[in-house]
């Protein structure tokens, strides 16, 4: 067994044997087992003050310790999502190259194209937008740069924008999911920043397939999958995971502002409101709903609950007690916001589980592998960097 799969099978396996802490989502089930199990735990996080739950939702490490407090088992994962942090130095490119790309968007890509290092084949961008990362990567490395993208209006701007920095840069409009597209990767080195769920995927089994000599990877949005369940890249990892799951790894967030976070718990305790309305009729609290359109929130909480209920079936009561049903929304996202800490501590266990499962697939395939981190969580939580190079022979 490598220390790849060493590190892969030990994370997985502790993630199994405590999956009733971050199986179970507080936003659908009230009280999780857990609950019951270790009421110690459950009250003392019902008793948080509102800015200590809010810290420790930004808190992974002090998360880990406060549940190993009741599970020591749990004090392990520190050490299993610890990442090596890329030593690259990236350095400061001209301002024509990224004058069109936000402040952090430029740092991730400048830190993540330091990272990739030494390139000693074409290279071709993944689902690559407007090419930012091939434009610098052109400019940094002389070697070819391939940008494979979709969508029409991308790629035009893209040509313009490589135009105007005097730079060869090539695009290849195609379906990433298409299976012609893995042909570019034959002989190329594959890079892809925050490439998606199958779209990554699809680079991953293509790559693979075409004996590509290269691949950077740092993946994103695990949960963009068109099926209902992750099936694991490796068939002996012995976890599975659901879509919702899938989402909770990348869930942490650094950049959401103040006046975000405020609508962010309004649509919250407003879909939490309409929980307990169902409920109350009848329907069951697990059953999920398609996202509300952000439009419906202008409508006052009465409104928003009127359009829910005509859209989900619900039968409204003949006179709500708007107030009130709205107050039992915020309680709610009170005991929610406290009880869901102890998933958060599961985020990113999660999502090096992830990158692992990717990063064993690969060395199986015949690569060296390497899983990193390429810039500061404060730059992007999806920071985990997967670098591999085909073994000769």
């Amino acid at each position: 067994m490598t220390d790849l799969e060493a590190h892969f099978a030990a994370l997985g396996a502790l993630l199994a044997a405590q999956d009733d802490l971050w199986r179970p989502a507080p936003f659908h089930t009230p009280r999780p087992a857990w609950c019951e199990a270790l009421p110690g735990l459950s009250e003392r996080l019902l008793a948080l003050p509102e800015a200590e739950a809010a810290r420790l939702a930004d808190d992974a490490q002090g998360l880990i310790d406060l549940l190993a407090a009741w599970r020591p088992e749990l004090a392990a994962l520190h050490g299993l999502i610890a990442l090596a942090q890329s030593a690259a130095l990236p350095d400061a490119p001209p301002e024509r190259l990224l004058a069109h790309v936000p402040g952090r968007k430029q740092a991730q890509i400048t830190a993540f194209s330091a990272a990739v290092g030494e390139v000693r084949h074409p290279l071709l961008e993944w689902c690559a937008g407007k090419g930012h990362l091939g434009r610098l990567l052109a400019w940094r490395q002389p070697h070819p740069v391939a940008s494979l993208e979709i969508d029409g209006a991308l790629v035009e701007a893209g040509i313009d924008l490589a135009r105007h920095a005097g730079l060869a840069q090539n695009f290849l409009q195609g379906d990433a999911l298409a299976a012609a597209s893995a042909h570019h990767l034959a002989g190329r080195h594959a890079v892809a920043l925050h490439a998606c769920g199958d779209l990554h995927l699809a680079l991953l089994r293509g790559a693979a397939a075409q004996g590509a000599p290269a691949l950077d990877l740092a993946p994103c949005c695990y949960y963009r999958i068109a099926q209902p369940e992750y099936a694991p890249l490796n068939p002996d990892a012995g976890l599975r995971l659901t879509r919702d799951e899938l989402h909770l790894a990348v869930t942490e967030s650094v950049t959401a502002g103040a006046r975000e976070r405020r609508l962010r718990d309004r649509a919250r305790a407003w879909k939490l409101a309409f929980l307990e309305l169902r409920a109350a009729a009848g329907g069951a609290r697990t059953r999920t709903f398609k996202p509300a359109p952000g439009a419906w929130l202008a409508l006052g909480f009465a409104g928003w609950i009127t359009r829910m209920a005509a859209r989900e079936g619900v039968v409204l009561p003949p006179a709500p007690d708007w107030a009130a049903l709205e107050a039992a929304g915020w309680r709610r996202l009170r005991e929610v916001a406290r009880l869901e800490l102890v998933r958060l501590a599961f985020r990113r266990p999660l999502e090096v589980w992830l990158a692992l499962d990717r990063a064993v697939f690969l060395e199986r395939s015949g690569y060296h592998v390497a899983v990193r981190t390429f810039c500061d969580r404060r730059m992007t939580p999806r920071n985990v960097l997967i670098s591999a190079r085909k073994k000769p022979g």
